[in-house]
Protein backbone atom coordinates (compact mmCIF):
# COMPACT_ATOMS: atom_id res chain seq x y z
CA UNK A 1 0.00 0.00 0.00
CA UNK A 2 1.72 3.12 -1.36
CA UNK A 3 0.33 6.51 0.14
CA UNK A 4 0.91 9.60 -0.75
CA UNK A 5 2.24 12.02 1.94
CA UNK A 6 -0.65 13.61 2.51
CA UNK A 7 -2.84 10.96 2.46
CA UNK A 8 -0.28 9.25 5.06
CA UNK A 9 -0.57 12.34 7.11
CA UNK A 10 -4.25 11.84 7.12
CA UNK A 11 -4.68 8.60 8.09
CA UNK A 12 -1.94 9.13 10.95
CA UNK A 13 -3.82 12.10 12.39
CA UNK A 14 -7.35 9.59 12.14
CA UNK A 15 -4.97 6.94 14.28
CA UNK A 16 -4.16 10.08 16.94
CA UNK A 17 -8.00 10.82 17.24
CA UNK A 18 -8.86 7.86 17.81
CA UNK A 19 -6.23 6.86 20.37
CA UNK A 20 -6.88 10.16 22.16
CA UNK A 21 -10.82 10.32 21.83
CA UNK A 22 -11.71 6.51 21.60
CA UNK A 23 -13.51 7.39 18.36
CA UNK A 24 -12.73 8.51 14.36
CA UNK A 25 -12.86 12.34 13.53
CA UNK A 26 -15.75 13.54 12.03
CA UNK A 27 -15.07 15.14 8.49
CA UNK A 28 -14.98 18.43 9.77
CA UNK A 29 -12.34 17.76 12.54
CA UNK A 30 -10.20 16.50 9.56
CA UNK A 31 -11.12 19.87 7.83
CA UNK A 32 -10.03 21.99 10.26
CA UNK A 33 -6.87 20.45 11.54
CA UNK A 34 -5.34 20.47 7.65
CA UNK A 35 -7.04 23.80 6.91
CA UNK A 36 -8.89 22.01 3.97
CA UNK A 37 -11.53 24.66 2.72
CA UNK A 38 -14.27 22.05 1.48
CA UNK A 39 -15.56 18.81 2.88
CA UNK A 40 -15.36 17.77 -0.51
CA UNK A 41 -11.37 17.57 -0.13
CA UNK A 42 -11.52 15.55 2.98
CA UNK A 43 -13.72 13.69 1.42
CA UNK A 44 -11.59 12.58 -1.85
CA UNK A 45 -8.22 11.87 0.98
CA UNK A 46 -10.77 9.09 2.74
CA UNK A 47 -12.16 7.82 -0.66
CA UNK A 48 -8.39 7.27 -1.63
CA UNK A 49 -7.50 5.85 1.69
CA UNK A 50 -10.18 3.22 1.31
CA UNK A 51 -9.61 2.38 -2.44
CA UNK A 52 -6.09 1.73 -1.22
CA UNK A 53 -7.41 -0.60 1.74
CA UNK A 54 -6.19 2.01 4.80
CA UNK A 55 -9.39 2.25 5.84
CA UNK A 56 -13.51 1.43 5.81
CA UNK A 57 -16.29 3.95 5.98
CA UNK A 58 -19.85 2.88 7.15
CA UNK A 59 -22.79 4.16 5.03
CA UNK A 60 -24.11 6.03 7.67
CA UNK A 61 -22.04 8.15 10.67
CA UNK A 62 -20.20 11.17 10.36
CA UNK A 63 -17.47 9.26 12.13
CA UNK A 64 -17.39 5.70 10.93
CA UNK A 65 -14.23 5.14 9.50
CA UNK A 66 -12.22 2.13 10.59
CA UNK A 67 -8.69 1.97 10.14
CA UNK A 68 -7.43 -1.59 8.95
CA UNK A 69 -4.38 -2.79 10.46
CA UNK A 70 -4.43 -0.31 13.06
CA UNK A 71 -1.45 -0.19 15.63
CA UNK A 72 -2.12 -1.26 18.62
CA UNK A 73 -1.99 1.30 21.10
CA UNK A 74 0.11 2.36 23.69
CA UNK A 75 -0.39 0.94 27.32
CA UNK A 76 -1.23 3.97 29.47
CA UNK A 77 -0.47 2.34 32.88
CA UNK A 78 -0.73 5.51 35.93
CA UNK A 79 0.25 5.22 39.30
CA UNK A 80 -2.45 6.48 41.69
CA UNK A 81 -1.40 6.85 45.97
CA UNK A 82 -3.75 5.21 47.88
CA UNK A 83 -4.17 7.43 51.10
CA UNK A 84 -6.40 4.53 52.98
CA UNK A 85 -9.67 4.61 54.13
CA UNK A 86 -12.53 7.18 53.97
CA UNK A 87 -15.35 6.97 55.81
CA UNK A 88 -18.76 7.08 53.92
CA UNK A 89 -20.68 7.66 56.80
CA UNK A 90 -20.32 9.55 59.94
CA UNK A 91 -17.36 12.07 59.59
CA UNK A 92 -14.27 11.14 61.47
CA UNK A 93 -10.68 12.96 61.94
CA UNK A 94 -8.03 12.54 59.99
CA UNK A 95 -4.62 13.05 60.25
CA UNK A 96 -1.87 13.54 57.62
CA UNK A 97 -0.02 10.74 56.80
CA UNK A 98 1.60 9.44 53.44
CA UNK A 99 0.12 7.05 51.33
CA UNK A 100 0.03 3.16 52.25
CA UNK A 101 0.54 2.37 48.64
CA UNK A 102 0.19 3.02 44.85
CA UNK A 103 -2.71 1.42 42.42
CA UNK A 104 -1.40 0.28 38.87
CA UNK A 105 -4.44 1.32 36.97
CA UNK A 106 -4.86 1.86 33.28
CA UNK A 107 -6.23 5.03 31.37
CA UNK A 108 -9.24 2.51 30.09
CA UNK A 109 -10.57 1.24 33.39
CA UNK A 110 -10.28 4.58 34.76
CA UNK A 111 -12.32 6.11 32.13
CA UNK A 112 -10.41 9.55 31.87
CA UNK A 113 -6.87 10.95 32.03
CA UNK A 114 -5.67 11.44 35.81
CA UNK A 115 -3.53 14.21 36.54
CA UNK A 116 -0.72 13.84 38.89
CA UNK A 117 -2.50 15.20 41.98
CA UNK A 118 -5.03 12.79 41.48
CA UNK A 119 -5.00 10.37 44.76
CA UNK A 120 -7.13 6.86 45.86
CA UNK A 121 -9.31 6.08 48.88
CA UNK A 122 -10.92 2.86 50.06
CA UNK A 123 -14.53 3.82 51.25
CA UNK A 124 -15.56 2.47 54.45
CA UNK A 125 -19.15 2.49 55.68
CA UNK A 126 -22.68 2.78 53.44
CA UNK A 127 -23.62 6.13 53.10
CA UNK A 128 -23.26 6.49 49.58
CA UNK A 129 -25.18 3.12 48.64
CA UNK A 130 -27.72 4.43 46.44
CA UNK A 131 -24.64 6.45 44.72
CA UNK A 132 -23.19 2.91 43.57
CA UNK A 133 -20.38 3.23 46.08
CA UNK A 134 -20.34 0.45 48.27
CA UNK A 135 -18.36 -0.63 51.16
CA UNK A 136 -14.89 -1.80 50.65
CA UNK A 137 -14.77 0.00 46.90
CA UNK A 138 -12.09 2.00 46.13
CA UNK A 139 -12.39 5.80 44.54
CA UNK A 140 -10.24 8.06 42.41
CA UNK A 141 -10.35 11.07 43.73
CA UNK A 142 -8.99 14.41 41.34
CA UNK A 143 -8.61 17.27 43.33
CA UNK A 144 -10.55 21.14 42.13
CA UNK A 145 -10.36 24.65 43.21
CA UNK A 146 -14.52 24.85 42.24
CA UNK A 147 -16.39 21.73 42.99
CA UNK A 148 -19.60 21.70 41.32
CA UNK A 149 -23.03 21.17 43.22
CA UNK A 150 -24.40 17.77 42.47
CA UNK A 151 -20.39 16.25 42.35
CA UNK A 152 -19.64 13.70 44.92
CA UNK A 153 -16.61 15.05 47.04
CA UNK A 154 -14.23 13.63 49.70
CA UNK A 155 -14.25 16.83 52.31
CA UNK A 156 -13.37 17.84 55.47
CA UNK A 157 -16.28 19.25 57.39
CA UNK A 158 -15.20 20.49 60.69
CA UNK A 159 -11.96 18.78 60.85
CA UNK A 160 -13.41 15.56 59.78
CA UNK A 161 -13.35 13.77 56.78
CA UNK A 162 -16.52 11.81 55.17
CA UNK A 163 -17.50 10.74 51.59
CA UNK A 164 -20.81 12.41 50.37
CA UNK A 165 -22.64 14.44 47.80
CA UNK A 166 -21.79 18.31 47.59
CA UNK A 167 -25.28 20.16 47.67
CA UNK A 168 -25.87 24.18 48.21
CA UNK A 169 -29.11 25.54 49.00
CA UNK A 170 -30.12 29.36 49.96
CA UNK A 171 -26.47 30.13 49.42
CA UNK A 172 -24.77 27.75 51.68
CA UNK A 173 -23.04 24.54 51.25
CA UNK A 174 -23.15 21.18 53.05
CA UNK A 175 -23.09 17.37 52.32
CA UNK A 176 -25.62 14.75 51.66
CA UNK A 177 -25.64 11.14 51.94
CA UNK A 178 -26.95 8.63 49.38
CA UNK A 179 -28.42 6.60 51.96
CA UNK A 180 -31.75 7.85 53.77
CA UNK A 181 -30.36 6.49 57.31
CA UNK A 182 -27.66 9.12 57.33
CA UNK A 183 -28.47 12.59 58.32
CA UNK A 184 -27.46 15.59 56.19
CA UNK A 185 -23.76 17.36 57.23
CA UNK A 186 -24.13 21.14 57.39
CA UNK A 187 -20.60 22.66 58.65
CA UNK A 188 -20.98 24.48 61.99
CA UNK A 189 -17.59 26.44 60.98
CA UNK A 190 -14.80 24.92 57.70
CA UNK A 191 -15.69 22.74 54.73
CA UNK A 192 -13.22 22.32 52.95
CA UNK A 193 -13.30 20.11 49.45
CA UNK A 194 -10.21 17.70 48.95
CA UNK A 195 -11.38 16.64 45.57
CA UNK A 196 -14.30 15.13 43.49
CA UNK A 197 -14.95 11.28 42.96
CA UNK A 198 -13.62 10.22 39.70
CA UNK A 199 -13.94 6.96 39.31
CA UNK A 200 -15.33 3.92 41.57
CA UNK A 201 -13.64 1.15 41.26
CA UNK A 202 -14.77 -2.44 42.53
CA UNK A 203 -13.36 -5.49 43.53
CA UNK A 204 -15.75 -8.67 43.55
CA UNK A 205 -14.90 -11.94 45.51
Amino acid sequence: MQLTGRQQAVLDFIIGFRRENGCSPSIPEIQRHFGIRSPNGVAGHLHALEAKGAIRRADRGSRRIDVMDEPPTPERVFSVPVYGAIPAGSPQEVAAEPPESCALIDEVALGFKPRNDCFALKVRGDSMRDAGILNGDMVVIQPTPSPREGQIVAALIDGECTLKRLVRMKGRWYLKAENPSYPELHPRADLVIQGVVRTVIRKLS
